[in-house]
């Protein structure tokens, strides 16, 4: 108990250092973020009505507490280029993106099984193959492939399940590739133990001893990467997104980016950044339930 007190200290004071952090980069970067914003023929007034709006006109200290009252009450400021709260843009980009993450690590992990679990050499072939295919590559070659022999799956949008088969397997074989790597390597070590050849002298059958010992002691790497490429996946698969046109939370980020939409990048960023962490918490509880040792 005391262990996940200090692990949830330490989530808190790690997202507070990011807040403090993008709340403060803006005062740092050599050009006015405001007059950037604002474009090359805006006005004086309307790069100071931009600078209120992102609060630069009041000095750091004043402007920290008053990003921490707005941030108490869910408060992620104003959109500069949709001039509409910020946290009501995200809320419509974060279920699609959350849907995304499910699928792809849902996939991914009863592939990785499946090919950790497989005995012939050509299995390390399809690891190695799985962990070189990055999404920039897979993405395009899936989008081209389909595109020209199957015409029913839709290769943008969201319009149907259909839909979501591309993106879901661009971006679930090479982390199905470095899971079924990590477990492979544990699963390889397990027979030469002392412990899996205690339980098979004593007759436990093979379904408990799988249950109660084999799989929390290859779990724990196995989490810790899990947990890594979950919370990657929930701030937003950026390339994934802008590749097959899902309005997820990537694809608002490039275009806040694009834009120079200042409270918008802040806000994902800050939202990205959460769910990272809270994926990290997770993990690490996972890991204590399944391995008391770790308490």
């Amino acid at each position: 108990m005391r262990r996940a007190g200090r692990q949830l200290l330490r989530a808190l004071a790690t997202l507070a250092g990011i807040w403090l952090f993008i709340n403060l980069l803006p005062r740092w970067l050599p050009e006015d973020p405001a007059r950037v914003a604002a474009g090359e023929f805006a006005t004086s007034a309307d790069v100071e009505a931009i600078r209120r709006l992102l609060g630069l006109d009041l000095p750091w200290a004043p402007a920290l507490k008053a990003s921490a009252s707005r941030l108490a009450r869910g408060d992620l400021g104003t959109s500069v280029r949709y001039r509409r709260p910020v946290a009501e843009i995200l809320g419509k980009g974060f279920p699609v993106s959350l849907r995304l993450a499910l699928l792809a690590m849902g996939l991914s992990a009863c592939l990785g099984w499946i090919l950790a679990l497989g005995r012939s050499p050509r299995v390390r072939w399809l690891h190695a193959a799985a962990v070189a295919s990055p999404v920039y590559v897979l993405g395009p070659l899936l989008l081209w492939a389909i595109a020209q022999h199957l015409p029913g799956i839709p290769v943008a949008g969201i319009a149907g399940w259909r839909s979501w088969i591309l993106p879901s397997l661009a971006l679930m074989i090479p982390l199905a590739g470095h899971q079924a790597r990590i477990l492979h390597s544990q699963l390889e070590r397990l027979p030469g133990q002392l412990g899996p050849r205690c339980w098979e002298a004593l007759g436990v059958p093979a379904r408990l001893r799988w249950a109660r010992w084999l799989l929390p002691a290859v779990s724990g790497p196995w989490l810790t990467v899990l947990g890594l490429q979950l919370g990657g996946l929930l701030g937003g698969a950026v390339l994934v997104e802008n590749i097959f046109g899902i309005p997820g939370l990537g694809q608002l980020l490039v275009g806040a980016l694009s834009s120079r939409d200042l409270p918008l990048v802040q806000g994902a960023v800050l939202l990205g950044a959460s769910l990272f962490v809270l994926a990290q918490l997770l993990v690490e509880w996972c890991q204590v339930f399944l391995d008391p040792r770790l308490s």
